[in-house]
C-alpha cells in the first residue's frame, strides 16, 4: 500500500502536535504536497542547498526541517532573489517541505532534551510546562452501555492528571425522551414519552482531541441522538511531560569549571561563553535550546544552579551574576544541530523504514570565530 506525504505528516503531528508551537510561530507545511505518493524524506535543520539537493538527487519528495522557511505573509515571490529561487526549485521538483520549531522544542523529542540526556541528568522535566485548554465532557448513557463508551473516550480524550490517568466520574438517574416520526430509537415507542435508566459520565478532556472523541464516542454510543454536554473550564491544566526547555539533576555536584569541561568535551561548541564562579558546585541544570536566556526566571524558580541556551545578551549576564543562576553560553547552531538526527530517528522507529530517509549531515555552523594569538 502506498503511502502518501499526508500519511507521514499526519503521524508526526500525533507526536508533535501544532498546537505545541508559540503563537508567534510559522511550523506546518511551507510548500505543500500533501497528496503526492512518498517517495522519501530528508531531515535538516534549515532548508539549505544541501538539503535541496540531496532531496533532487535521491528522488526523495518531504524535506523536513526546523526553522520555518517562511515566518511572515509574502508580499510578491520574485523568483530572481534567494528565497524565489527556492520556491521556484522546489515546485519544479515537487518537493514538499514541513517545519517542526517550537512545536518540536515543546515537546519530549527536543533538543533540549537531548542535551540533558547526554549530560546524564535525571528526572527530566519541562521547564516551562505547557498549559492544556481542558474541557469536561458529560455524556448520557442508558444502563448496561456505560463501558464501551467510557473505553473509547478514554482513549480519545484522556488526559493525565498528574500521575493519574482514565479518571471519570458516574452519576445516576432517570432520563426522559420522545421519539418523534422518522426517528429510529433505540429503546421506547414513536410518540410517546419513555423514561430509561442512565448513567452520566464525566470526564476531562483536551481541546485538540474533542472532534475526535465525540465522533468515535458516537460510532459506540447505542442511541440514535447521543446527549452530550460539553463545558470549558476556568482553568488551564498543566502537563508533566510537554513544554518549552527542561531540566533535571545530574547525579553528583559538580564544580562549574569542570562542568565548563564536560559541555566542551560533549558537544564540541564553536564557543563557549559563561557567567559565575568557576568554582561554584552545580546540580540542578536546565536547557533551552535555541534563544532561551529569557527564561532564567523559570531556572531560578525551579531551583536549577546554571541555565545552558544561546545568544545571551549583556542586559541578562548582568542579571544572572545579580541572581546567583550560573549562565553557559552556545551557538544557537550548537544547542540545536541535533535536529535532523533526532528527526530521523523519530521517522525509522515510527514507519519502520517503509519511507526511506536521509539526514542532511552537512550542516555547518553559518557564524565563524576570529582566534586571536595569546
Amino acid at each position: 500500500m502506498s503511502l502518501f506525504i499526508k500519511d507521514a505528516v499526519v503521524k508526526l503531528e500525533q507526536l508533535i502536535p501544532l498546537e505545541l508551537q508559540e503563537e508567534w510561530d510559522n511550523s506546518g507545511y511551507q510548500v505543500k504536497f500533501a497528496d503526492a505518493p512518498i517517495s522519501g524524506i530528508v531531515t535538516s535543520l534549515d532548508l539549505s542547498e544541501k538539503s535541496l539537493e540531496l532531496a533532487a538527487e535521491k528522488g526523495f519528495n518531504l524535506i523536513l526541517i526546523h526553522h520555518p522557511l517562511f515566518f511572515h505573509p509574502l508580499r510578491l515571490i520574485d523568483l530572481d532573489s534567494h528565497i524565489g529561487k527556492i520556491i521556484k526549485f522546489l515546485i519544479k521538483n515537487k518537493i514538499c517541505v514541513y517545519a517542526m520549531h517550537t512545536n518540536f522544542d515543546s515537546s519530549v523529542f527536543s533538543s533540549s532534551r537531548y542535551i540533558l540526556d547526554k549530560l546524564s541528568v535525571k528526572p527530566v522535566l519541562p521547564l516551562i510546562p505547557r498549559k492544556r485548554k481542558l474541557y469536561k465532557l458529560s455524556v448520557f448513557i442508558p444502563k448496561g452501555y456505560v463501558k464501551p463508551v467510557r473505553d473509547v473516550l478514554y482513549k480519545y480524550g484522556n488526559p493525565k492528571i498528574g500521575n493519574y490517568e482514565n479518571c471519570s466520574f458516574e452519576t445516576k438517574g432517570k432520563g426522559s425522551f420522545k421519539p418523534l416520526e422518522g426517528s429510529n430509537p433505540f429503546m421506547g415507542k414513536p410518540e410517546e414519552t419513555s423514561f430509561a435508566d442512565e448513567s452520566k459520565l464525566e470526564l476531562l478532556i483536551e481541546e485538540r482531541f474533542i472532534k475526535k472523541a465525540i465522533e468515535e464516542m458516537k460510532k459506540v454510543h447505542p442511541y440514535e441522538e447521543a446527549a452530550f454536554d460539553l463545558y470549558p473550564l476556568y482553568d488551564f491544566g498543566g502537563n508533566n511531560a510537554e513544554g518549552m526547555g527542561a531540566f533535571g539533576d545530574i547525579e553528583n555536584k559538580i564544580a562549574l569549571g569542570d562542568f565548563l569541561d564536560e559541555i566542551r568535551k560533549q558537544f564540541s561548541p564553536l564557543f563557549i561563553n559563561y557567567c559565575g564562579k568557576l568554582n561554584k558546585k552545580i546540580k540542578r541544570i536546565a536547557v533551552v535550546s535555541g534563544s532561551g536566556f529569557s527564561f532564567i526566571d523559570n531556572a531560578i524558580k525551579s531551583g536549577c544552579d546554571v541555565l545552558i541556551s544561546s545568544e545571551m545578551t549583556h542586559a541578562k549576564a548582568i542579571k544572572a551574576n545579580a541572581s546567583g543562576i550560573s549562565l553557559i553560553e552556545m551557538s544557537h547552531f550548537d544547542t540545536e544541530k541535533y535536529f535532523a538526527s533526532i528527526a530521523k530517528n523519530i521517522l525509522l522507529k515510527e514507519f519502520n523504514s517503509a519511507i526511506p530517509v536521509s539526514e542532511n549531515v552537512y550542516e555547518n555552523n553559518p557564524f565563524k570565530i576570529v582566534r586571536y594569538p595569546n
